[in-house]
């Protein structure tokens, strides 16, 4: 069921929901909905079926056997060794892109969620904590796993927005044996929401006591001219009430004396790039400019820009130019960089 030009129109999808309503209640009920809802009018299975195009008999067969259309997948870390993803497969990954563009994105998020939403930008994270005396780093330890079923359909899918039956569903789309699954397309969005009141709490809190908060996925980062430690154990707290746990390896208290990095970035002077990252960038743009890409890859022993053990040149090469057009959307005016990505685009795709 849409509007459009002013007009209601009804879907074969609808059919079940008219017959138990009567035309004109149903035209009511629908009103009443698109009065107070961005969200698709969804009342029963059969509508949610029409949502996510398929027929009604394969999304029950979906929703029955929901925990087996994973695959792992490995996939490399920037700091060596790999994660392991869930990844959905056919019909169900088609579903839940459905799920992430026609409702969750049509959600709002937290100001203070810095990533997985429209606009969102890595500096965004950053600049917070531009300046600042003292900075406090956490991670949240197995951060999608330790997002439940009931946290999502409490937090996104519950009855406020979707019948109970409905949200149960959608939410059965997008767990895998009752957690959500770090690689399905609605995972990230999903964590951003029910996240949105510990957001809320703790920047607000912050707020009042002259802090400033952010998170960007499962990192957590406060900064303030005063010692932070207060900050620590109210994260802390409110986290374990949720079921999360910190990675307390991972915490980090560090004084304006020492180099004070936010998702990568620097930030007692301004917002810039490691200068670590920038050193290895050039010095990888270098030997692979005057040496060629697969010379390069080879005594590199870089294993996944090779297949078989073959370099694979032409993504060794786009790898570069990304993290240099990274550097660059970070600090523009960096001439280095400018010329570095000139110099790469100048060399032969394959020497040696």
């Amino acid at each position: 069921m849409y509007t459009q030009n002013g007009r209601i129109t009804f879907e074969k999808s609808d059919l079940k929901f008219l017959q138990k309503h009567g035309l004109s209640k149903a035209v009511v009920i629908y009103e009443e909905h698109c009065a107070h809802s961005n969200l698709p009018f969804v009342t029963d299975h059969h509508q949610l079926a029409g949502l996510l195009g398929c027929y009604t008999n394969v999304l029950f067969q979906t929703l029955r056997t929901v925990d087996e259309l994973y695959y792992d997948a490995a996939i490399p870390k920037a700091t060596g060794g790999y994660r392991t993803l869930q990844v959905p497969t056919h019909p169900l990954r088609y579903m839940q892109t459905v799920i992430l563009h026609s409702i969750l994105d049509k959600l709002p998020v937290s100001p203070y969620a810095t990533a997985y939403h429209k606009g969102a930008r890595i500096t965004d994270n950053a600049k917070p904590h531009q300046h600042k005396k003292y900075l406090l780093k956490m991670d949240l330890q197995d951060f999608f796993s330790s997002i439940t079923f009931e946290q999502v359909l409490s937090g996104v899918f519950h009855k406020g927005r979707f019948p109970t039956h409905v949200g149960v569903s959608l939410t059965a789309l997008c767990c895998k044996n009752g957690v959500l699954p770090q690689g399905a397309p609605t995972s990230p969005a999903l964590s951003n929401l029910v996240m949105s009141h510990f957001d809320g709490v703790m920047g607000e809190w912050c707020c009042r006591q002259g802090f400033s908060y952010t998170r960007y996925c499962d990192d957590i980062t406060v900064s303030g001219n005063r010692p932070l430690y207060a900050a620590y154990q109210k994260a802390k707290g409110l986290l374990e009430n949720m079921g999360f746990e910190l990675n307390e390896k991972k915490t980090r208290f560090v004084t304006a004396a020492h180099r004070q990095t936010v998702t990568g970035l620097t930030v007692n002077q301004g917002i810039g790039v490691t200068a670590d990252y920038k050193r290895n960038l050039r010095q990888a743009v270098y030997y692979t400019v005057k040496f060629g890409a697969a010379d390069h890859i080879r005594q590199r022993n870089l294993t996944r820009f090779m297949v078989n053990g073959v370099p694979q040149t032409e993504r060794y090469l786009a790898h570069l130019e990304g993290q240099i057009r990274y550097v660059l959307s970070v600090e523009p005016d960096n001439r280095a960089m400018v010329k570095l990505l000139a110099d790469l685009s100048a060399s032969p795709p394959y020497m040696g």
